[in-house]
């Protein structure tokens, strides 16, 4: 009898697979090395994301903003995090207007906000790590201070950012790619987290620093503003795509234009339809979509937009829709940057999907101890009617959106873009190649991608056939061509395939997706 038994044993335990991609090796590399160790999918993104700030400092730094959705796959929930700064309490309409500005600047100390990046990441770890803080950021900080090879991608940035060359900067001279590049000032800020832990930056000697420099320079930013912030968990925002949830969080950040663009191009088959028209209708479903969003978003305490998600809104907006170009001009922040973006599914099913940006390259082009101050509140408005309007406390319109895609109530696709006003779009555009065509992830992030940029202007990547761009100019599309991969985004993908999660990373960054392996325990 027991023989018998020995003869039905179970077939023995499949390893468990997880995947990290990121838009630099180094950050890949320290992500999987923490999936190695048994870290969680939050685990490896924040140190990801912490070594970004090292490896590619012109997008993103210790003085910027984060976001998140995070699937927690033993309670199959799912959790939104915004992590983003407020507006100092000295910010006003009529501050700015007293100093001679009719518009928020784009540099200096006036367009800073709280950096609410550090207390979104030990937030994060706290509720969804199994490591510490201080581990999350060692590998930034040891790369700092040792240096590292500076690569292609971030190179071409550095050097098209044109940082002033007036004034000390620990990002100057300019490196080449290939370069091996130091920041020991970023290295000793890093440990002095480690050692007083992340409250330094709001409560410690961090944020002594940083409000001492601000008020020295005439800026808005104070120890209080610092000392007060504490970013928020949010419900993530959600809506329908052929069948499919797609997770964005709420405002502020943007991601209510790719629900809307992906709501209204749900109403067209696009599987069956030629590709010029196909291109024409994601065009204008991202216009529209754009219309309302730089309109309704804002300070979530300002920001309604659930009707923007309607059935009626959507079929209206859709139905308006016509075969020619239409000429919209949207009223609302003129949207530029770019930044980073980690997409982490670990081998127990956990997913993160983040991002960390300081706006736009260097950010508002101030540094204080190695950290690039963030100038997100450029994208304030004057108006006060606007729900983005400059004021105390208030936080701006976003342009960083993580995303998640469902099937079968599970995260099927974890991905996001990086690139200011193309985040939403390139999404849509991904989500469409992907769903709607059925094409691979790396092949849907390799494709050519189009860039609205306003009224009828079209940019389309280079390798875009010929006869689509005629067609789509026999539309009335003005068509910008642009041969350079700069302003179509950088894309990270994991995707969950029947054998396991598969990546994907943009060859438009310098980014990689590698694959963990936990064998069973024996």
């Amino acid at each position: 009898m027991t023989d018998a038994v020995d003869d039905l044993a179970l077939p023995p335990e499949q390893p468990k697979r997880g995947m990290v991609a990121t838009s630099h090796p180094l950050a890949a590399k320290a992500a999987r090395d923490v999936l190695d160790a048994g870290g969680s999918a939050v685990d490896a993104a924040v140190t990801a994301a912490a070594l970004l700030t090292v490896v590619d400092p012109m997008s993103t730094s210790l003085g910027g903003d984060g976001f998140a959705l995070v699937w927690d796959a033993e309670k199959r929930a799912l959790h939104g995090h915004n992590g983003s700064g407020r507006a100092p309490a000295l910010a006003s309409i009529e501050a700015l207007q007293a100093l001679g500005h009719a518009h928020m600047p784009t540099h200096g100390w006036l367009p800073v906000t709280v950096p609410g990046v550090v207390e979104h990441w030990a937030a994060l770890i706290e509720k969804f790590g199994r490591r510490t803080f201080r581990q999350a950021l060692e590998p930034a900080r040891a790369t700092a201070e040792q240096g590292f090879e500076v690569t292609p991608v971030v190179a071409r940035d550095w050097k098209r950012a044109a940082l002033p060359t007036d004034h000390p900067s620990p990002y100057l001279p300019v490196p080449a790619a290939g370069a091996r590049h130091q920041q020991p000032e970023l290295a000793a800020t890093l440990q002095t987290l480690q050692e007083e832990g992340w409250e330094s930056m709001y409560r410690g000697s961090v944020a002594a620093r940083i409000a001492n420099a601000s008020e020295a320079a005439k800026g808005w930013l104070r120890a209080e503003d610092l000392a007060s912030h504490e970013g928020s968990w949010v419900a993530p925002l959600e809506g329908v795509y052929r069948g499919h949830r797609v997770a964005q969080l709420p405002p502020n950040g943007q991601g209510i234009v790719v629900l809307e663009a992906l709501g209204m191009l749900d109403e067209f088959p696009l599987s069956t339809m030629p590709e010029e028209e196909r291109t024409h209708l994601q065009i204008e479903a991202i216009k529209r979509a754009f219309e309302d969003g730089l309109a309704h978003v804002g300070d979530p305490d300002h920001s309604y937009v659930d009707d923007l998600l309607s059935f009626d809104h959507l079929e209206t907006r859709a139905n308006s829709i016509e075969d020619r170009a239409a000429t919209i001009v949207p009223k609302g922040p003129r949207l530029f940057g770019d930044t980073v973006y980690v997409s982490v599914v670990d081998p127990d099913g956990n997913a993160c999907s983040l991002i960390n940006s300081i706006y736009m390259h260097f950010g508002a082009r101030v540094t204080v101890d190695g950290v690039v101050m963030q100038n997100r509140g450029h994208l304030f408005s004057v108006d006060p009617a606007h729900p983005g309007a400059l004021g105390p406390g208030r936080r701006p319109y976003h342009t960083i959106l993580p995303a998640m895609v469902f099937r079968h109530d599970a995260p099927w696709i974890v991905f996001g873009v990086v690139g200011g006003p193309q985040q939403p779009q390139a999404q849509v555009q991904l989500l469409v190649k992907m769903i709607d065509l059925g094409m691979a992830p790396q092949d849907a992030v390799d494709a050519p991608r189009f860039r609205w940029m306003g009224g009828r202007r079209v940019a389309l990547e280079t390798g875009t056939p010929k006869a689509l761009r005629e067609a789509l100019a026999a539309r009335g599309h003005d068509i910008a061509d642009d041969a350079s991969t700069f302003g179509y985004g950088g894309a990270q993908v994991v995707f969950m395939d029947v054998d396991g999660p598969k990546g994907a990373s943009d060859p438009r960054k310098d980014g990689v997706a590698l694959e963990v392996i936990r064998e069973p325990a024996t």
